[in-house]
């Protein structure tokens, strides 16, 4: 069924069923050419149907059925989709900027290129989801999950994952920081308390990004932008941080062992009672890095720089360690 003819059966069955669904004064608002702007469709079911560019701003899609729905350019701005059901739609391209996703399920949708500024997801499940090139700037997941998401190049500036869980998400080189002191685009976004066990987070846009008490095991951020970040009680034992740059950043109390930092710039870090016990340092960069009472047992720290690093009270530190007078 063509959008035009779905705009329409919509309109024929409130005016002349009445449905419980959709206020009739609400009805009067739906247009042709396939416009439901501001209509309350809550709960309606829409399972499967084709609503291709179908203009739904402001619309009321709460405990909405949109289980393998086609939304391609589907325009939802501020729309509120309150526990829909969009499980498997493809949304590709589609605008939601500001639209209420609060617990709504988006389970292996299709999200490529979405824009989504601003959008409310707290709590929301994005498990598989596939959302390549997203523009997600100051979009709020609070507790989400985003389980085995692939948000490869997206753009989660300003965006608010505190407590979500990405465990095995796929982040190669999104956008989540700040470029320069002085930048003009959203915040860096918010990863506390976030769990990215297992994820990719390789060329990833990082600087200044909040990673406190974050769950970064095993994953991967090889050559990840990294400076300026807070990861302060973060667990990031095995994560591969191979030629990033952590210049700046705070590591105070992180817990890094067997993690491999081969060639990382750790310069001007901040890593009080960080523990890199079994890590690889090799050829890493720590210049004038605060690594007091940090635990460096058994490291691999063969040609690191550590020119004015303070490694007072530090334990373990191994002999040859290639620390320069």
């Amino acid at each position: 069924m063509s959008t035009r003819l779905l705009a329409s059966a919509l309109a024929l069955a409130v005016a002349c069923l009445g449905s419980p669904e959709v206020r009739s004064a609400d009805a009067r608002k739906v247009t042709a050419g396939g416009q439901l702007a501001g209509a309350d469709l809550l709960g309606i079911d829409l399972a499967g149907k084709m609503l291709d560019g179908i203009v739904l701003t402001g619309a009321n899609l709460t405990r909405a059925n949109l289980k393998g729905a086609s939304l391609k350019g589907a325009d939802l701005r501020e729309a509120y989709l309150r526990d829909a059901d969009l499980t498997g739609a493809d949304l590709t391209g589609a605008n939601l900027a500001k639209a209420d996703l609060t617990r709504a399920d988006l389970s292996s949708a299709r999200l490529e290129r979405v824009t989504a500024f601003a959008a409310d997801l707290t709590s929301a499940r994005l498990d598989d989801a596939k959302a390549a090139g997203a523009l997600l700037s100051g979009a709020r997941f609070s507790k989400a999950s985003l389980q085995r998401i692939d948000l490869a190049g997206a753009s989660l500036q300003g965006a608010d994952l505190a407590q979500a869980s990405l465990k095995r998400a796929r982040l190669i080189a999104a956008d989540l920081g700040t470029v320069k002191s002085g930048d003009r685009r959203p915040a860096p976004a918010s990863l506390r308390g976030a769990e990215l066990a297992d994820a990719d987070l390789t060329d990833a846009n990082l600087t200044s990004v909040d990673l406190q008490q974050a769950d970064l095991r095993r994953a991967k951020l090889i050559r990840a932008r990294l400076a300026h970040a807070d990861l302060t009680w973060a667990r990031a034992g095995e994560a591969d941080f191979s030629e990033a740059s952590l210049n700046s950043a705070r590591l105070d109390a992180a817990l890094l062992t067997r993690s491999v930092l081969r060639k990382a710039d750790l310069s001007l870090a901040r890593a009080a009672g960080a523990d890199f016990s079994d890590s690889d340092l090799t050829g890493a960069r720590m210049i004038e890095a605060d690594l007091t009472q940090a635990q460096l047992q058994r490291a691999k720290l063969d040609g690191a720089r550590l020119e004015g690093a303070n490694l007072a009270a530090a334990r373990n530190v191994p002999a040859g360690s290639g620390r320069k007078p």
